[in-house]
């Protein structure tokens, strides 16, 4: 049925017992006897029988004169007319003004005499004085203009009847307070007796009307105060005060004046109007805490807002409310009633808890309240309605609070027997985790004692296999407590998840990189049949990637031969992904309790606590994907995930997700043509690799913007083939590629580079503790997780590349400055030649001078300081050098120098020069018959190839090895000249040495 259909449904019901009601209440008026013309015939009316009698008809009314007994038998009324009585006037619409004040008489005749009737008045609109037989014998309020106080109360008054004539003369005023006037309900008249037992029914249905919501509204209110976070109950609470005070307002007798007689009118008035709103207010308040998900929060804030005027208004208006705007006061209960009974009728259909007992309280409450409303403002009444209705509405909130009540008895005495299960299970679970711990501990305490036990002597290369398994451990667990501190985030609701746009097929090879060797080691090898071509799943890629490893992890543990084999399918709206084993399997009583973190199977109690599958299905779940299993003991298992597609519509979230950037003009998605090579500029060059066309197209357009110099590429095989041909000087890397992953494509980097030569600043989507040890370990200088400030972006690679810098500089002011310090030996050396020369041959004395000065002035030159200069300065240094040696050494060596005269190319300085003196003075001086150096210059495969050779004493592989790995204190050293190549070429040095046959080394400059 549709909604709006049962709303139609249920104002048409709403109407129609308006309907009725109305007219019960015209019935309730007693038409057995009328007055007419002012003169009411009671001759023939047996009060004893027939009881109390409504005096009904045609009264004698004086408008707007205050007329006692006295005045009106001495002619001073004027202007008499016959008015019909009782009459609401509340309603009246009619243009002719309203009367101020007025005098009503009627001329009761009857043949009792001598015994005590009482007369019943109504609430007269707003002060009345009763005249019966010439006496005062009642009063409400005072009529006179200038003390004039207004009072809505219903009395009895008492008096003997006579035979004959009684006259009866009620005085009213009004003045303009309220719209209606007169006489608005029957005066009754009758016995004493009778006239008291109505008065005492009255009051006893008043009672039973008010009473039980004033109780109901102190009950809910204690219970408010005992559970301050259920606001319902408080809502309860002020909505039950709320309605018995409208009732009490309401009330044909004045029961408010009973405990209340000081209570002024305008008191009176405000709380009838703000106790109907307020009550609105709360009924709603209880729609919207205890019927969430069906309620309209706009319908609730228009109620909210609309009710807050009405209240404010009747809180600071001066002069009281009229009929018009009090029938909206009326018009927002009945409002809200329907709309209450529209959400009860939904909930019942959706046989949502207690809406039964609501549907029930909020029927007869309605009832009441139209009752209520039919009874102020029309003539007749109904009375026993009333009670009824409001007794239904007590007790089915009552039956309403023992429900609940009864229910939360049986919900904490489950919870109690399911505590007392759980601080079993968490003893037991504690106990595991305990014993999960200790081995690791042990290992961890175990090398250390044996690494303190070693001998002094051993390197720490020696100790390495000690140390990696301390990491092992050490890293075991950290995953454990990853685990656990994962597990209770997820109970807790506060797992945080970053979804983008993953490629599953490169991080599963990430994954599968580290469980092959672990397979291996145990004789098991691992299938990878995932295809490459899978589309991009929308996941978080940080916990997928805990998920496959949880799998693997669980299927290497338990499988000791055999295979694992590791699938995908591509599905409708999701990819399958499949992690079989031939492992031991999970015996069918334990499937129940695989994925509970606590209630485990016994069967794999000696591998772990197995918080690993748990901790996979909540995950799964949590990425809106499922998991189930199949296994056979003996046989295996075989686990199935599902991780949803790409949907089109959460596209460009997804994107925005991936990088976090400042820039504001629109970026093209359009794929770079790789490798990119953005405009030439004096900047620093990038190398950019991101296997992302719009990622790579981000930084891309991010970076040039600094502005930087970029090359862009997708694939690790484009950038070794770049970093081959070019020079980038700093290289950022995504870990998550096809084919090649960013550790791989590190590590192929760090053959050739040195860190502090080529920094790598490696990206990735997911960073977790592994990745970030395996990124270091693979050789790259910093890590950074996606989405990242670009701020943050930026700042990192001016630090790499300011380390760049300053390693850079420092190794060329080294390098200039250890060779301007001229060895003391060597000059000691050139000077001894020099004067012994000048003894014996001025010439030759002449040239060694010369040649000694332009040895200076290349040692001294302060381009030295720069990192690049030219091949030719290099070169004429290293003649002069060769100049001087050879007319020390004469015939005991000889020079060959095979270097094309026009060769020139930009050449860092003090790079040859120190391989030709290691030469001579390590290899050629130490023999008594000298030998040949051979400095060789040409080019080959755009590359210049230079070597320098001796026929010398020749050096061992450790010389070597100490060679380029001590810094020289005093001059400049292989391990220099080394490092300098890496850092500008990404080349190294080339050895080739044999003791007893001299040493060959070779430099290969890349020239364009």
């Amino acid at each position: 049925m549709k909604k709006t259909a049962i709303l139609s449904l249920i104002i048409l019901g709403y109407t129609a017992l308006f309907l009725i009601f109305l007219g019960l209440s015209n019935l309730s008026e007693d038409s057995r006897l009328k007055a007419r013309h002012g003169v009411l015939h009671l001759e023939k009316w047996n009060f004893a029988k027939q009881g109390n009698v409504q005096l009904n008809g045609e009264w004698t009314f004086y408008r707007n004169q205050l007329l006692t007994p006295k005045e009106i038998h001495s002619g001073s009324g004027k202007n008499p007319v016959f008015t019909k009585v009782p009459n609401n006037n509340i309603g009246d619409l009619s243009h002719q003004p309203r009367p101020d004040s007025g005098t009503y008489r009627l001329v009761i005749r009857t043949n009792h005499k001598q015994q005590i009737f009482g007369v019943k008045m109504p609430i007269i609109y707003t002060a009345n004085k009763v005249y019966i037989n010439g006496k005062l014998v009642g009063q409400s309020g005072r009529l006179d203009p200038a003390h004039f106080r207004p009072k809505t109360d219903a009395y009895i008054r008492y008096f003997p009847i006579r035979k004959g004539d009684n006259e009866l003369i009620i005085q009213f005023a009004n003045y303009k307070l309220i719209n209606g006037w007169g006489i608005a309900k029957p005066v009754l008249l009758g016995t004493e007796q009778h006239i008291s037992q109505m008065r005492a029914y009255s009051l006893l249905t008043g009672c039973l009307v008010i009473v039980p919501f004033f109780i109901m509204g102190l009950f809910y209110l204690g219970h408010y105060l005992q559970m301050r976070k259920q606001k319902v109950f408080l809502y309860f609470s002020v909505m039950s005060v709320s309605t018995g005070i409208m009732l009490a307002t309401l009330d044909l007798e004045g029961i408010l004046y009973i405990p209340f007689p000081w209570l002024p009118f305008w008191l009176h008035a405000r709380l009838e109007g703000i106790s109907t709103v307020l009550g609105s207010i709360m009924i709603i308040m209880v729609l919207a805490v205890s019927y969430k998900e069906l309620t309209s929060r706009k319908i609730i804030r228009a109620v909210q807002y609309l009710g807050s005027i009405l209240i404010i208004i009747d809180l600071i208006s001066i002069k009281l409310a009229t009929n018009y705007f009090l029938a909206f006061h009326g018009l927002l209960a009945v409002s809200v009633l329907i709309y209450a009974t529209y959400i009860f009728i939904l909930a019942v259909m959706r046989r949502m808890e207690g809406s039964g007992y609501l549907i029930i309280c909020a029927f007869s409450l309605s009832i009441s309240t139209l009752t209520a409303i039919l009874n102020a403002y029309n003539a007749g009444q109904i009375l026993a309605l009333n009670a009824i209705t409001a007794i239904g509405c007590i007790l089915s909130l009552s039956l309403l609070m023992s429900q609940r009540f009864a229910r939360a008895f049986h919900h904490t005495e489950a919870s109690t027997q399911k505590l007392i299960r759980i601080d079993a299970l968490k003893d037991e679970f504690i106990a595991r985790t305990a014993h999960e711990f200790e081995k690791p501990l042990n290992g961890i305490l175990s090398a250390s004692q044996a690494l303190l036990k070693s001998k002094e002597d051993r390197s720490v290369r020696e100790e390495q296999d000690k140390i990696e398994a301390i990491i092992h451990m050490c890293y075991r667990l950290s995953d454990l407590v990853g685990d656990i501190l994962d597990l209770e985030k997820i109970s807790q609701g506060m797992m945080m998840l970053n979804k983008s746009l993953i490629d599953i097929s490169s991080l599963i090879n990430l994954e599968l990189a580290f469980y092959t060797q672990a397979a291996e080691k145990k004789g098991v090898s691992i299938e990878n049949n995932v295809a490459a071509d899978l589309p991009h799943v929308w996941t978080d890629g940080n916990k997928f990637r805990k998920i496959i490893n949880h799998l693997l992890d669980n299927a290497v543990k338990y499988t000791h031969q055999g295979k694992i084999t590791i699938a995908a399918k591509l599905q409708k709206n999701d990819v399958e992904i499949i992690v079989a084993d031939t492992g031991i399997g999970i015996p069918q009583a334990a499937h129940q309790a695989i994925f509970d973190p606590i209630q485990q199977a016994d069967t794999h109690e000696k591998e772990g606590i197995g918080l690993g599958l748990s901790i996979t299905k909540k995950l799964v779940e949590l990425l809106g994907g499922k998991i189930w299993f199949h296994s056979v003991i003996g046989t295996g298992s075989v686990f199935h995930v599902t991780v949803p597609l790409l949907n089109q519509n959460k596209k460009t979230a997804g994107r925005s997700n991936r990088v976090a950037h400042t820039i504001t003009d629109p970026i093209s998605v359009e794929p770079l043509t790789t490798p990119y090579y953005s405009r030439q500029i004096s900047a620093p060059t990038l190398l950019v690799v991101d296997d992302d066309p719009e990622d790579l197209k981000l930084l891309v357009t991010m970076l040039e913007k600094i502005p930087y110099n970029i090359i862009a590429v997708k694939n690790g095989k484009e950038t070794l083939n770049v970093i081959a041909h070019k020079n980038p000087d700093l290289v950022v890397l995504d870990l998550v590629m096809p084919g090649m992953s960013g550790f791989d494509v590190c590590r192929k980097i760090r053959e050739q580079y040195a860190m502090t030569s080529l920094p790598v600043l490696m990206l990735t989507a997911a960073s977790t503790n592994i990745d970030k040890h395996y990124a270091f370990r693979s050789g790259a200088n910093d890590i950074l997780q996606k989405p990242y400030n670009f701020s943050e972006f930026s700042a990192r690679i001016r630090g790499l590349l300011l380390m760049k810098n300053a390693v850079r500089q420092t190794t060329n002011i080294e390098v200039a400055f250890l060779q301007s310090q001229i060895r003391p030996h060597f000059l000691y050396d050139v000077l001894n030649s020099i004067i012994a020369l000048s003894y014996v041959d001025v010439e030759e004395c002449r040239k060694m001078i010369a040649q000694f000065a332009a040895y200076l002035r290349g040692s001294f030159d302060f381009q030295n300081t720069s990192e690049i200069s030219s091949f030719k300065k290099e070169l004429n240094l290293v003649r002069s050098y060769l100049a001087i040696e050879t007319m020390r050494f004469r015939n005991r060596i000889q020079i060959v120098v095979d270097v094309d005269a026009s060769l020139d190319f930009p050449f860092p300085p003090l790079m040859i020069q120190p391989l030709v003196e290691n030469a001579i003075q390590h290899g050629l001086a130490y023999r008594k018959k000298g030998g040949q150096v051979t400095l060789a210059v040409h080019c080959e495969n755009k590359y210049v190839i230079i070597q320098v050779m001796d026929d010398g004493i020749g050096m061992t592989d450790e010389q070597i090895q100490s060679a380029l790995n001590k810094a020289h204190g005093h001059s400049v050293g292989l391990k220099s000249i080394n490092d300098r190549l890496q850092q500008l070429y990404g080349t190294e040095l080339l050895i080739k040495s044999a003791v007893g046959r001299g040493t060959t080394i070779t430099l290969r400059i890349p020239v364009k």
